[in-house]
């Protein structure tokens, strides 16, 4: 299983010479207000006792990417199973703060209303619910380096905890450069295919400043770049 330790962490924030825009990430507590609103705008059915479950307290330290988040997990639909919804209502919540967004399923996304064709890697399960969580978004991330993110997918892959991030955080996703704060790959999922599994393919999360606009694309897994992290979920 891939993991970065808290040596790693501080060694690689060393080699960031830049520091990203401020004010990239909103308090727990704003964020509970945005789920609220999701929940009544979207219809969720996330209950009052869900909500008022929530741990508010900040467990992420002073580690500059590393941040607590509030994601939902949420249940199937007669359209949609549980891991596909949630995919597709968190990117949904997620475009509605940008500008411009791009995904690689756009037609069906925008025309059809289809489901993400998404699904977990091996290992993960889909808990429903609503959870603080603390995430890296820079894990795997050094400057420079050329990373495969088949090579980076473990246990503690991001996948619903990133586009949970880009709904409350839309300031980090327009500070993403792949120099300062890296464009992140969703290595928790694979994609769908024709209906069939190909875990060659990921999504991968990025920002174009000069089209001001966010992409949601469907990567290579096994091929290599720079400027990418692969996001782990630490707690």
């Amino acid at each position: 299983m891939a993991t970065v330790s808290n040596g790693k962490v501080a060694a690689r924030e060393a080699r960031i010479a830049a520091r990203p825009p401020e004010m990239m990430f909103t308090p727990l507590s704003e964020q509970l207000a945005n789920i609220r609103r999701w929940n009544e705008e979207r219809g969720w059915g996330l209950s009052a006792s869900d909500l008022h479950s929530v741990d508010l307290t900040p467990r992420a330290g002073k580690s500059r990417l590393v941040v607590d988040l509030i994601a939902v997990y949420l249940r199937d639909s007669a359209e949609m199973d549980d891991v596909q919804r949630t995919c597709h209502e968190l990117w949904t919540v997620a475009a509605a703060q940008q500008p411009h967004t791009w995904s690689w399923d756009w037609y069906s996304d925008r025309w059809e209303q289809r489901r993400k064709p998404v699904r977990l890697i091996a290992g993960l399960a889909h808990r429903p619910g609503i959870r603080r969580v603390t995430v890296d978004l820079a894990a795997h991330f050094e400057p420079g380096r050329y990373v495969r993110p088949s090579a980076l997918r473990g246990l503690d892959s991001a996948h619903a905890e990133i586009l949970a991030a880009a709904a409350h955080f839309p300031r980090w996703i327009r500070a993403m450069d792949g120099k300062t704060v890296p464009y992140t790959w969703l290595s928790g999922y694979e994609l769908l295919i024709r209906g069939r599994p190909a875990p060659w393919r990921l999504p991968a999360l990025s920002w174009s400043n000069f089209r001001h606009t966010m992409s949601l694309t469907a990567g290579w897994a096994n091929h290599s770049y720079s400027g990418w992290a692969s996001p782990v979920c630490i707690s």
